[in-house]
Parts: structure tokens; C-alpha cells; sequence
């Protein structure tokens, strides 16, 4: 009997001295991640003093509509032209979705053709979905999709330095949200 209550007391320690090992841990990681959190923020506000956010429109600083964040948010680099030859008819993929996308030209100008696979939200195989979007040409760089949409609007745009089509933020001085695939 005396074996078993000894056993016992020896795990009862154990297990207190291993909870305050962890507890004390935790304290010491907490007081670490507070220390180079404040360390962090101190260097954030004396650092770059360069950036001017007060150039930018009060909805560049709100979530994107339609539930997008401003994603990258680059600089968007131009020669001033279209560069239609590089994205026209031809598809490109979302980067997030298996859905896809090809910039299309008639007599009415430009649209855009949306190919949505649903089969991965529906767990079964479905058939494509075709979507058609008028675009308008923007400082005759920016293709940008017709405001009628229930999720906010995109430009799209070919980055000379990127050598890539990208999708535009036109809410944030037309800034690249994501590159095309």
C-alpha cells in the first residue's frame, strides 16, 4: 500500500512541477512576442516616414467589394499602351480558383468571358459556367469591367516590368491586387 501511495505522490509532483515548467514558459514566450511586438511597431512608426497615405481616396483604405483584400498592392508599371497582343484571346486562371478567364474584341469593344467551375464547391462533377462582362477602356491602359456587377468591379491590365497580365485595383489608384496565372 505504501508502494502505491508513493507512486502516486511521485506522479502528482511530476505532473505539478511539468505544469509550472509550461506555465512559465508561456510567460517567458508571451513576454518575448510583447517585447518584439513593441519593437516592431516603435521601428514601423519611426521608419519609413516617406509613405504619404493622404494622396490616397478614402475607399483605398476599405476592404475591397466583393470580399477581396487590396492583395499585393504594387505598383503598376506601363508604357502608356494597351498591349492588347499579349492577353487578347487568350485564357488566363484565376490564382485562388480553378475558374479562368479570356479577354475577348468586337465591334462594341472589349469583354471579358469568365469560365466558373463549381464542381469543387459542389463535390461533383458539373459543367462550366460561362459569364460575359463588358469592359471599358480606362487612360487607354485599364480595361475595366462595367459597375452593373453585384461584387465590385476589376480592371485588368498587362504590367510591362512584370511582362504579366494583372488585375487592377481601381478603388486604390489602380494598384496590382494579384497577378494572372
Amino acid at each position: 500500500m505504501k508502494k502505491i501511495f508513493l507512486l502516486i505522490t511521485i506522479i502528482a509532483i511530476g505532473l505539478l512541477s511539468c505544469g509550472k515548467n509550461e506555465t512559465a514558459s508561456t510567460e517567458t514566450s508571451v513576454s518575448q512576442s510583447s517585447t518584439q511586438n513593441a519593437a516592431q511597431q516603435s521601428q514601423e512608426n519611426n521608419g519609413d516616414k516617406s509613405a504619404d497615405t493622404t494622396d490616397f481616396p478614402d475607399k483605398s483604405n476599405e476592404e475591397y467589394p466583393g470580399g477581396m483584400a487590396k492583395g499585393m498592392d504594387q505598383e503598376f508599371a506601363t508604357d502608356g499602351n494597351l498591349h492588347e497582343e499579349q492577353f487578347l484571346n487568350k485564357t488566363f486562371g484565376y490564382t485562388d480558383t480553378s475558374d479562368s478567364f479570356k479577354i475577348q474584341k468586337d465591334s462594341n469593344g472589349y469583354f471579358l468571358t469568365k469560365y466558373l467551375d463549381e464542381s469543387a464547391e459542389a463535390g461533383k462533377e458539373m459543367p462550366v459556367k460561362e459569364q460575359t462582362i463588358r469592359l471599358k477602356l480606362v487612360k487607354d491602359v485599364f480595361l475595366v469591367e462595367e459597375e452593373d456587377k453585384d461584387d465590385g468591379i476589376l480592371a485588368y491590365a498587362y504590367d510591362t516590368n512584370l511582362k504579366k497580365m494583372v488585375f487592377i485595383n481601381p478603388y486604390n489608384k489602380f494598384r496590382i491586387m494579384l497577378v494572372a496565372d
